[in-house]
């Protein structure tokens, strides 16, 4: 009688392993997931300020035509250290930068304001613009660049979405006047 009773322990052990087991590995999948997914946002919020700093410190006279390559140099450089891009890749040829920006133009005395980005747009989410000469950086990757789309196959998929992610500095080579505040 012992022996028998401690057998329906065993198999009731045995099937709350195997019921239990499967949820708790589903949700360590997801965590896991998802905070890889934070820790590259952050990562790309990193970039983003990168080509910002770099911006607010170029000379911006209206004739470029894409963002200036040492913008796009400052993103590449922390993608790289933190994982996202591949020492040989750029962000050029992964996702899409766009900058926009409204900057004091010494020689005509004029304000500039443009928008330059590569082949595709990343419009910034909307924005209140500052009354300040500026320059607003915006990225935008491929979600599963950032974490894998591990979470698919239990209808967690994100595969063909972005992230985006903008910074805006003060343009510090603009002569400090106020400018209207929305473009």
């Amino acid at each position: 009688m012992v022996q028998f009773r401690k057998s329906k322990r065993r198999a009731a052990s045995l099937l709350e392993i195997i019921i239990g087991l499967p949820i708790v590995l589903v949700l360590l999948l997801a965590v896991v997931q998802f905070g890889l997914l934070q820790s590259n946002q952050q990562t790309l919020k990193m970039a983003s300020r990168a080509g910002a700093m770099v911006a607010a410190e170029l000379v911006i006279d209206g004739t470029e035509n894409n963002p200036h390559e040492a913008i796009v140099d400052a993103i590449d450089e922390v993608l790289r250290h933190g994982g996202i891009l591949a020492f040989d890749e750029s962000i050029e040829t992964v996702g899409r930068v766009q900058l926009n920006y409204s900057v004091y133009d010494p020689s005509t005395m004029t304000v500039l304001k443009s928008e330059l980005f590569f082949t595709e747009r990343c419009d910034p989410p909307a924005t209140i613009y500052p009354n300040y000469h500026y320059v607003q950086v915006t990225i935008c990757i491929p979600t599963t660049r950032l974490a894998p789309n591990a979470m698919a196959c239990f209808g967690v998929d994100y595969s063909g979405r972005d992230v985006m992610m903008t910074s805006l500095f003060r343009h510090e080579l603009s002569r400090v006047n106020f400018v209207p505040s929305n473009p």
